[in-house]
């Protein structure tokens, strides 16, 4: 005789598996939201500098996405004084001082996509280098994952497809950081 249970028993365990990929697509899309709502939040705190100088927490950084065309980046800043060989180089001014600026550059592969950002970062005073450094760490660690500090760099390493770098590259004269985003592949 055949148990009459045997023929739920498929229908059954369909429904099951189902729903349990339903609640686990719903807890990702948790999970992503409270993560973007955090990072949002870091990027509210971190500043007028670093807001200025990343433009919003989408994308990498500056609304910018590796492998983009270097000819779709629309920056309107000024073009800085020296250029790269490779790439684009644009001014960001603070202030009306010329004291506290930053240069960006985009730098593109053999493609002529983008693969590498730099902020060389300029600040009026010593005083200002560490509490900048302190803002940008909050921020990227909530964006990227925790940093680590290796010697006078901090890193961000953890993202697959981004690796971060700053550091403190003042000199008596000329207080700063740089920092580096670049493409991993």
């Amino acid at each position: 005789m055949e148990n009459p249970l045997n023929k739920l028993i498929v229908p059954l365990f369909a429904l099951f598996i189902f729903v349990t990929s339903c609640n686990q697509e719903k807890k990702n899309e948790n999970k992503e939201s409270a993560q973007q709502e955090s990072v949002t939040a870091a990027w509210n705190d971190s500043g007028e500098w670093v807001q200025k100088l990343s433009l919003s927490p989408q994308q990498i950084i500056r609304n910018a996405t590796w492998g983009q065309a270097m000819s779709s980046l629309k920056d309107t800043l000024a073009l800085a004084e020296s250029q790269p060989e490779k790439g684009q180089s644009y001014t960001l001014y603070f202030d009306d001082t010329d004291l506290n600026f930053s240069d960006i550059t985009y730098i593109p592969n053999d493609q002529n996509e983008l693969q590498e950002i730099d902020f060389d970062i300029f600040v009026e005073s010593s005083a200002d280098v560490q509490p900048l450094i302190d803002h940008w760490k909050v921020y990227l660690d909530a964006k990227f994952g925790p940093s680590e500090v290796k010697g006078k760099q901090i890193l961000w390493t953890k993202n697959k497809n981004t690796r971060i770098e700053l550091e403190n590259v003042s000199t008596l004269k000329d207080p700063g950081i740089k920092l580096s985003f670049k493409a991993i592949h």
